[in-house]
């Protein structure tokens, strides 16, 4: 129980930090400055974004797609016999 208690813990650090870096990100490439520098209305703005993209994308990965994927050929020159 411990060990699963702590493998939660560590991925609500990962997704917190993962969610602070997208929106530094978007505040950077939205307005040219810094999330913090921001007023308010500028931080909504960039945090409805942020949510809207993450958001869309978690619901278009599902089990279903990711297991459609295929493994892709490797490319380049091959040793005769390799295919």
């Amino acid at each position: 129980m411990p060990e699963q208690k702590f493998s939660d813990n560590l991925l609500r650090a990962i997704a917190a930090e993962l969610n602070l870096m997208n929106r530094m990100t978007a505040a950077r490439e939205m307005f040219g400055k810094s999330y913090f520098s921001l007023g308010g209305g500028e931080q909504i703005a960039v945090n409805q974004a942020v949510f809207g993209i993450v958001a869309s994308n978690y619901q278009n990965l599902t089990a279903e797609s990711l297991a459609a994927q295929k493994i892709p050929e490797p490319m380049g020159f091959r040793a005769p016999g390799q295919f």
